[in-house]
């Protein structure tokens, strides 16, 4: 089952590097500079680097759909719409329409991918035993953190050279994620009946996941709902810094496209596969709660190392926080998809992976633009000040991080 799901996933992200926060806002804000006004583009940027998070605010629906479905043929039929709507983008043209074309695009290819995330992991949670759990995915995690970190690289190398048209490239990795859908059909899962079974017994088949079981699941688990609060606050942080970062290096510190996509993906996500295993090990032994309460403060330093670049521009301090943020987001992106496990039953486990998401795609609606609207007001008080609205998102990441310790401490 590992074997099978190696290779598809390898392919599909080569789809999903450029619909990635960091390399689609760099994208967009150097495609469509100067075709509108600079807050528009800046609001656009804000908006598909947020799109990952942003699309989750769906997921409800897919956990919807998928209850009660055959997962592996849902699954292959959501990578062909992913990988169309991905061709898509390429053809936005370059003007002020184009750019809301492209901006409805990435985020109906990221809305369709919070579909595949919703379904996978089931898929997983079935599949693989909670004591290696982590080190399986892991391992998926990294093969496809490096295909996402191939396509930025060529994203990155397009937009140095000029060689051919970036908008080429979305058709290609197009193509990629149809062969993606096409070997993923060799996919099981294990036990699938007993799995559809527990989701018929424990919520009913006719029990749809909606907003009102968010509310539920969250009345009545206190320990699940605290930790989506502080998963708020350090999320929403964490949400806002990248689209900051891409405005403030194009516009003050006149940073190419292709090194922007170079600092803020590549090497968080050659970084990632570096130091997934080492978080693996530490989350099959502990609970989620504890986990975060270490995790979240490497977020706090690569933010921290981020903010102190900008403000006393030391441009290598930057390349020092990429690294240190995909360290951070190695142990992010492992506690993001099988946290909910430590809290759910199996039958459930789709369910809070549902509302986990859900409330993602809450913050990713509202924490870019958030920072982007700080960024520009301090910019418009007194230009050179906007680098300061870097301050929010390390209070939040901070705040979040001091609450997950606050949990762990209560809990041991």
């Amino acid at each position: 089952m590992f074997r099978r799901e190696i290779v598809p996933w390898a392919l599909v992200g080569l789809t999903l590097g450029l619909v990635e926060g960091a390399t689609a806002a760099v994208l967009v804000k150097t495609g469509y500079a100067g075709t509108t006004s600079p807050f528009a583009v800046n609001l656009a940027t804000a908006l598909v680097s947020g799109a990952p998070a942003f699309s989750n605010v769906v997921s409800f629906a897919w956990a919807n759909i998928a209850h009660g479905r055959a997962r592996v043929q849902l699954l292959v039929r959501l990578q062909v719409l992913f990988a169309l709507l991905v061709g898509l983008i390429g053809l936005a043209p370059r003007a002020g329409g184009g750019l809301v074309f492209a901006v409805v695009s990435i985020l109906a290819a990221r809305m369709v991918w919070a579909g595949i995330l919703t379904v996978r992991a089931a898929i997983w949670t079935a599949n693989y035993p909670r004591q290696v759990l982590a080190r399986i995915t892991g391992r998926i995690v990294i093969v496809s953190s490096f295909a996402v970190a191939a396509t930025a690289t060529l994203a990155g190398a397009v937009l140095t050279a000029r060689v051919f048209d970036p908008r080429w490239l979305y058709g290609g990795a197009a193509l990629c994620g149809l062969a993606a859908a096409l070997r993923y059909r060799r996919a099981r899962v294990r036990r699938e009946f007993r799995l559809l079974a527990d989701e018929t017994a424990e919520a009913g088949a006719s029990d749809a996941f909606s907003l009102r079981m968010v509310r539920e699941i969250l009345a009545t688990d206190r320990s699940f709902r605290e930790y989506m609060f502080w998963m708020g606050i350090y999320g929403g942080g964490n949400l806002m810094i990248i689209a900051q970062l891409v405005v403030i290096l194009t516009d003050e510190f006149a940073m190419p496209g292709g090194r922007q996509i170079t600092l803020l993906a590549v090497v968080p996500l050659l970084a990632l596969p570096l130091f997934v295993p080492w978080w693996a090990r530490f989350f099959d032994g502990e609970h989620v709660i504890v986990y975060r309460a270490r995790q979240g403060w490497a977020l706090v330093a690569a933010v921290a190392m981020y903010c102190i670049a900008v403000l006393l521009q030391w441009p290598w301090l930057l390349w020092c926080g990429a690294v240190a943020y995909g360290f951070a987001m190695a142990g992010a992106n492992l506690g993001w998809n099988l946290g909910h496990t430590d809290f759910a039953s199996s039958g459930r486990a789709q369910h809070y992976m549902g509302v986990h998401v859900t409330l993602t795609g809450v913050r990713g609606m509202l924490a870019p633009p958030l920072g982007m609207l700080v960024y520009q007001l301090l910019e418009d008080w007194q230009r050179g000040w906007g680098r300061f609205a870097l301050a929010l998102p390390l209070a939040m990441t901070t705040a979040g991080a001091i609450g997950f310790n606050l949990m762990k401490n209560r809990q041991t």
